[in-house]
């Protein structure tokens, strides 16, 4: 192949009126090569803690031209944030292999020489360019994966006028926890408000029957919100009678939990607890009651649910909860099933009801972290959304006369940074637990090889490609492409 390179500058601001025309080109032919130097860095599944590494880069030199001076060295054509008005497209050989924005900060030109050296990125460089953009997540049933990158990249458009197109590539994973080994998200205690005084000092003490045998417990399903809330109430009346003189007190002591679980595991908690002094008549303790029952009515909780709408066994969303009773000592609550949410809730908005934006840059991170998944941008400039397991279905084996080198060698587990998690609603402490056991469990000593591969023209190869070296079958997690050399370097996983 004669491994010529062409660059098209194209129009990328969507409101001017000559919009995706190409504006001016640069083109080698066989006599005269026009682009005098390219390099562009390799295809990357993000790392365990994911946008540890830059976007795809694309460096060339050439001479300076009079439409380069007038429309790129000028400034004059430029978005905030040092982002050109023109984008690029490279081609080698007429095949696209590279589409994205021109950082202008990164302009060096040598005026002794003439030489200018272009730097470009994918499209996901702006996802850090713009980085301090907040957004208002307030759906009630919250956002499926891709709505939060669709969103991100929302709010960028919204903020410079530039197309930033994306695919959706994901499939949604699971976490299974089996019913024979749940998870226990729920213990209250309660046998402390049942116990009588240590020191009776001649008083007698009973359970009063104006109090409750037995606690109130169980959930309750709000599917349009995409919630589930396990609530907890106890009424312990205590009669106290002395001989001598005849003499009868009482107190009342309450309890009251709620757990209001969003993204499946991890709940806000809101707790009730009173005791009342010891009283002549049952009438103080009435009173304390209905203030417990003022208190649920305040969080969402009516008396009709608290009595007879709760449920010891309840699903949303492909998790399953049940609960379990150790009577006069505890309640559990538990959940078993793949406990990945379908939608996720973001940001504290959910816990405050209040109108609170939250960073778009950490949701998606941990939206990446949560299902393991990877997002890249294609030759054509699209982000793509995928999960990172997600390998080709054919495998492409490798002559061993175009392997001009191979390695292979045990992985070093990469500690994730769980803390991202801490972006969603609820208490994420049981989820930071379960996706960084997965996370380890995922990449933990996989064997991988590196290899240089001959004749690019020959191997169509990308991002995980499934690829047979001398009998055994890897996944492609990094690739670069020398076009000056006609080689593939590729970084891949044993399966």
């Amino acid at each position: 192949m004669p491994n010529l390179f062409k660059i098209e500058f194209v129009q990328g601001k969507t409101d001017a009126s000559d919009y995706g025309q190409v504006k001016h080109s640069l083109v080698d032919t066989l006599t005269n090569r026009v682009i005098i130097s390219l390099t562009v860095s390799g295809d990357k599944l993000q790392s365990v803690s994911n946008y540890s590494r830059e976007p795809k880069r694309l460096e060339f030199e050439v001479f300076t031209t009079t439409w380069i001076n007038e429309n790129i060295m000028s400034g004059d054509n430029e978005h905030t944030r040092y982002i050109s008005h023109f984008e690029v497209k490279a081609y080698r050989d007429e095949v696209l292999f590279f589409m994205g924005i021109i950082d202008t900060s990164l302009l060096s030109y040598d005026v002794s020489s003439g030489v200018l050296k272009f730097v470009c990125y994918d499209k996901i460089k702006l996802l850090s360019v713009f980085s301090d953009l907040t957004h208002y997540y307030g759906l009630t049933a919250g956002y499926e994966p891709i709505w939060i990158l669709g969103y991100f990249l929302q709010d960028i458009q919204q903020t410079i006028p530039i197309n930033i197109p994306y695919l959706n590539q994901f499939a949604m994973p699971s976490l299974n926890i089996p019913s024979g080994s749940p998870l226990t998200l729920v213990h209250v205690d309660y046998d402390d408000i049942r116990r009588f005084p240590d020191q009776p000092g001649g008083w007698t003490y009973s359970y009063h029957n104006s109090g409750w045998p037995a606690p109130y417990n169980g959930f309750s399903v709000d599917v349009l919100s995409n919630t589930i809330t396990f609530v907890f109430a106890h009424k312990v009346h205590i009669e106290a009678t002395y001989p001598s003189p005849a003499t009868t007190k009482y107190q009342g002591r309450y309890r009251g939990r709620i757990y209001r679980y969003y993204n499946a595991i991890c709940p806000v908690v809101s707790e009730y607890d009173a005791k009342t002094d010891w009283a002549d008549d049952t009438q103080t303790l009435d009173n304390a009651y209905n203030e417990m029952l003022s208190w649920f009515q305040d969080n969402g909780i009516n008396q009709s649910t608290l009595m007879s709408g709760l449920s010891g066994l309840a699903s949303l969303d492909g998790h399953s909860y049940s609960s379990g009773h150790n009577i006069n000592h505890y309640v559990e609550a538990q959940c078993y099933g793949n406990i990945l949410p379908s939608k996720i809730q973001p940001g504290k908005s959910y816990e405050t009801f209040k109108q609170e934006d939250t960073e778009n840059l950490k949701v998606l991170q941990a939206i990446l972290l949560l299902y393991n998944a990877t997002i890249y941008a294609d030759a054509a400039g699209r982000i793509i959304m995928k999960n990172k397991d997600a390998y080709s279905a054919n495998v492409i084996d490798i002559e061993d006369n175009d392997v001009v080198s191979f390695t292979v060698k045990r992985g070093h587990q990469e500690a994730p940074d769980i803390s991202l998690l801490e972006i969603m609603a609820g208490d994420t402490s049981h989820l930071k637990d379960l996706i960084k056991n997965n996370l380890i469990g995922f990449h933990d000593s996989k064997w991988s090889c590196e290899a240089t591969i001959d004749q690019i023209g020959k191997y169509t190869l990308a991002l995980q490609s499934r690829i047979q070296i001398k009998g055994v079958v890897y996944a492609i997690i990094e690739i670069e492409r020398d076009h000056i050399k006609d080689e593939y370097k590729v970084k891949a996983w044993r399966l």
